[in-house]
């Protein structure tokens, strides 16, 4: 006697919903890049977001320690002008100076954090929508092969619904 209990086959969602989520880290992806480097203003001639964040961070990290190096120097020189009875003006405005080349550093170090805080964001929400995607597609088995150039064929995203994706970014 043979009992034939029959168990459902889980189904997975259709390629079509995991393909969404692809074009969505596609767009996102694309767009994103693009809103981040669009600030020209911010970072000239940012042709890679993070490199260029990075780039300017150091740069301004150079500028900062130079500047506080040359007011420690006029600090040292005030002291030794005011054991002799000197002017300290001079010396004074250096600092003054200085301290202006700090803020103005630590600004453009500020700026490169924010850019590399959206495109961290940015990665993310993308990671995210490929695991979504692959988990629906069932990443562990065998998925049938197709020709890249078929990958994201069909329909884009359109451009109403990746600034409302963005949006929800802060980008």
């Amino acid at each position: 006697m043979s009992s034939s209990t029959t168990h459902p086959i889980p189904q997975s969602p259709p390629p079509s919903a995991a393909l969404h989520k692809l074009r969505e880290a596609d767009a996102l992806l694309a767009e994103g890049v693009q809103r981040i480097m669009g600030v020209a203003s911010d970072i000239p001639g940012a042709s890679h977001p993070l490199q260029e964040a990075l780039r300017l961070s150091e740069e301004q990290a150079m500028v900062t320690m130079d500047a506080a190096e040359s007011a420690q120097r006029q600090v040292q020189l005030i002291e030794q002008t005011a054991a002799t009875g000197g002017f300290i003006d001079t010396p004074l405005q250096t600092i003054k100076d200085n301290l202006q080349t700090i803020l103005t550093s630590q600004q453009g170090q500020d700026l490169a954090g924010q850019r590399l805080k959206k495109t961290i964001t940015l990665l993310q929400a993308v990671e995210t929508r490929v695991q979504d995607a692959l988990t629906q597609l069932g990443a562990l088995q065998p998925v049938a092969t197709q020709d890249a150039s078929d990958t994201f064929s069909g329909e884009r995203l359109d451009q109403v619904h990746v600034d409302d994706l963005l949006a929800e970014l802060g980008l």
